[in-house]
């Protein structure tokens, strides 16, 4: 899991037409606007006893894209370990943190991305399991 999202521009920095260095400093912008909302909805679940504030990760993730630290650290540190040890699918074991509403909201997104394929290529490659997975979330 990286800690913070990297398709938050939608293109990989390698398919950044205007260089790497362009798509930090969009990115940052686009960061910012993300973590932000992400610390509201912090703020609702501590207030609603659903998070510790030792739970936030919108702190250290900004942090960690500030300080350039962006291994697969935060999750083990606020979560456990995984008993999946490729980084890159250790989420799956993390689904049952969200509620009905935000998995289906992420559904939702994922569809849509689906549908955008049509009019627009994706620069994020889709597993064969996140095809498989997408619609199941929603009752």
């Amino acid at each position: 899991m990286s800690p913070v999202p990297w398709w938050l521009l939608l293109e990989k920095p390698e398919y950044w037409s205007k260089g790497h260095g362009d798509w930090c400093i969009q990115y940052d912008i686009r960061l910012d606007t993300f973590l932000q909302v992400m610390k509201d909805c912090e703020d609702e679940a501590i207030r609603a006893g659903q998070l510790m504030e030792t739970q936030r990760l919108s702190g250290p993730m900004r942090d960690s894209w500030k300080s350039g630290n962006l291994g697969h650290k935060i999750d083990r540190r606020f979560f456990r370990p995984t008993q999946n040890f490729d980084p890159d699918n250790a989420w799956k074991e993390r689904l049952h943190l969200l509620t009905p509403e935000e998995k289906e909201y992420i559904d939702k997104c994922v569809k849509l991305k689906f549908e955008e394929m049509d009019t627009r290529p994706l620069a994020w490659d889709p597993d064969e399991y996140t095809r498989a997975y997408e619609c199941e979330w929603v009752e």
